[in-house]
């Protein structure tokens, strides 16, 4: 018998266990040393909603992933390509298929909230695309 997506899910942080990237469900083995998080969904169900922790200096390179993705900082900063830093209060919504990044954690790491469509799949950029520092991509937006 198939899972279904559940229709309300409940789960409280201080009960989820950190977990490496590596071990995180939904991101296919990925390894970047230094990314923890707490997955509030159910393997191969979801929903893909999680709570992920960079250490001070993480570097995630370039990439996309399979589906639509919302980041949102807690805590801490994120240097994006080479001069567009954020902070608490900072939101992201990236398309399916947009290659982002590099993403820089700050000296005091970072906390966030990371809620995507479907399970990421962290699929690394080109080789030609993988130094692209987009900072037109990354401009404030007023609503």
């Amino acid at each position: 018998m198939a899972f279904e997506a559940p229709k309300v899910a409940f789960a409280e942080a201080e009960n989820l266990p950190w977990l490496l990237l590596k071990d995180t469900p939904g991101f296919g083995g990925v390894d970047i040393p230094g990314i923890t998080c707490k997955f509030f969904g159910r393997e191969g169900v979801g929903p893909w909603f999680y709570l992920v922790k960079h250490e001070p200096g993480v570097r995630v390179e370039r990439h996309t992933h399979e589906g639509d993705v919302f980041h949102y900082i807690l805590e801490g900063e994120w240097l994006i390509g080479k001069s567009k830093k954020f902070r608490p209060g900072f939101m992201q919504f990236e398309q399916k298929g947009l290659n982002y990044g590099p993403i820089t954690s700050g000296p005091q790491g970072s906390l966030f909230l990371a809620i995507y469509d479907r399970a990421p799949n962290f699929i690394e950029a080109p080789r030609d695309e993988k130094e692209v520092a987009p900072d037109s991509d990354y401009e404030a937006r007023v609503a």
